[in-house]
């Protein structure tokens, strides 16, 4: 039964419900058949039930989830115990709790399926009652009032009731010495929904950066937070933040998909259809500004272009041929140096040359933090064997080599992408790695002979 249990948390947490359930149903046969005096299987009957209950949930089959648990409500209130056995009273209140609490999510569920909000007097109901079992537990639990609140916030929230939700907020009575859990981040996320459903941006977008920096998500919460973003910044007329995550909102949302977390809780479900929808607009709107130009100045434009990319070109190869030699004779150097210090194992080298091919195709160098020992860390080494390797294998030094893929980028969505053309540099710069306009410009200038303004200037003439 153990190794069932184990099997069956192994499927549910990494999303793989269908799996979970068989895990689940095998667990009940087995029950059924141990032929035993002294084994009580009440408890186990109940936790796999509930189990069962909350897969069902998960796959938004929330009619048969509610089914369930109804069965468990009867169940468990009709159980009659030992007044004096305290760990079966323990045991009771727990699984209430539980039960409880999982109808109250349920008929959010089912309220906001059928579009009745009348039913989450029905999700008020159980959450109340969860918490009363919970006020007899042994020794309480510190955390259950709070608890309770943001079950009222959830069922408010699906009301429509925004700012009374922002009242409830006011009044929460947070856990004291909770070491656990940093519940900051939890409030953040439900100011962010209020503040956004009451049109006030500022604050929105203040609560939702507080959430992103205080506390690690599951998928559907990330994905609704950057929606919020996105839209936000869009209706303050932020384009290229509206864009940055707009983009994150579908990376997010296919990431999740990738890793089979094909279900959200309906709460704060999004539909996928209207992210892309929201992607587009931002991407129209910044294309009907760029349709008034005035042909007289395309074509000068196109002339200035024409001269300037030849020059640009022209002085380019001139310095690759200078300085590529220069580099290549280093390079050889130092290979030659390190040969004589270094013997590097086949596996770790191959390893080392993989993680580096991973690193450039998943885009991991437009990470702010990215460098050597990025790869380092990963291929349990240290720096210099990752620069003897890179070395060895590459025309260039390892950070001359990522800055040229990262410049080649920014280049390509400028290129490509005509609404780079509105970033401003910093955010260009944020788009591809760097942590200061600056320093990318630096970069760029080096790179193409000319600073990134100047080249997105002669792209929107």
């Amino acid at each position: 039964m153990s190794l069932l249990n184990r099997l069956f948390w192994i499927f549910k947490n990494s999303g793989e419900y269908e799996k979970a359930y068989e895990q689940l149903i095998l667990t009940s046969k087995f029950i059924e058949q141990i032929r035993n005096d002294y084994f009580d299987s009440f408890y186990y009957v109940i936790n796999n039930e509930l189990s069962k209950a909350q897969i069902k949930y998960e796959l938004q089959l929330v009619e048969e989830s509610k089914t369930i648990l109804n069965k468990l409500v009867h169940t468990i209130e009709a159980k009659k115990l030992n007044s004096q056995d305290f760990f079966q009273h323990k045991a009771l209140y727990r699984k209430k709790a539980d039960i409880y609490n999982s109808l109250g999510k349920v008929w959010i569920a089912i309220s906001k399926k059928n579009n009745q909000l009348q039913l989450l007097d029905s999700a008020s109901f159980y959450y109340k009652k969860a918490y009363q079992a919970a006020l007899k537990f042994s020794p309480p639990h510190p955390d259950s009032k709070f608890i309770y609140q943001l079950r009222q916030l959830d069922v408010l929230i699906a009301k429509k009731q925004f700012s009374k939700s922002l009242e409830i907020i006011s009044q929460i009575d947070y856990p004291k010495n909770t070491i656990k859990t940093d519940y900051s981040g939890e409030i953040s996320f439900y100011k962010t929904i209020c503040y956004n459903h009451l049109n006030n941006p500022d604050s929105s977008v203040y609560h939702a950066k507080n959430v992103l920096s205080k506390t690690k998500l599951p998928s559907n919460r990330i994905i609704k937070i950057y929606d919020i973003l996105s839209n936000q910044y869009l209706t303050q007329n932020k384009t290229d933040s509206a864009y940055k995550y707009s983009q994150l909102t579908i990376k997010e949302f296919n990431l999740a998909k990738e890793h089979e977390q094909k279900t959200y809780q309906l709460l704060y479900d999004n539909d996928i259809q209207k992210i892309n929808q929201l992607n587009d607009t931002i991407i129209e709107s910044e294309k009907r500004k760029n349709t008034k130009v005035v042909v007289s100045i395309v074509l000068i434009a196109m002339l200035i272009s024409v001269y300037f990319i030849f020059k640009r070109k022209k002085y380019k190869n001139e310095i690759i041929e200078k300085t590529s030699e220069i580099e290549k004779s280093q390079i050889k150097t130092t290979i030659t140096k390190q040969k004589v210090n270094y013997n590097i194992e086949d596996e770790l080298e191959d390893k080392i040359l993989d993680l580096i091919k991973k690193a450039e195709n998943n885009l991991d160098y437009l990470i702010e933090d990215f460098s050597i020992n990025t790869i380092a860390e990963l291929a349990q080494t240290n720096s210099t064997y990752v620069s003897f390797t890179f070395n060895k294998h590459f025309d260039m030094p390892f950070k001359r080599y990522f800055t040229k893929k990262k410049i080649e980028h920014a280049l390509d969505l400028m290129n490509n992408h005509h609404i780079y053309e509105k970033y401003s540099i910093e955010g260009l710069a944020n788009q591809v790695g760097y942590k200061s306009a600056s320093a990318f410009s630096r970069a760029f200038k080096k790179e193409m002979n000319i600073s990134p303004s100047k080249f997105i200037k002669n792209l929107r003439q």
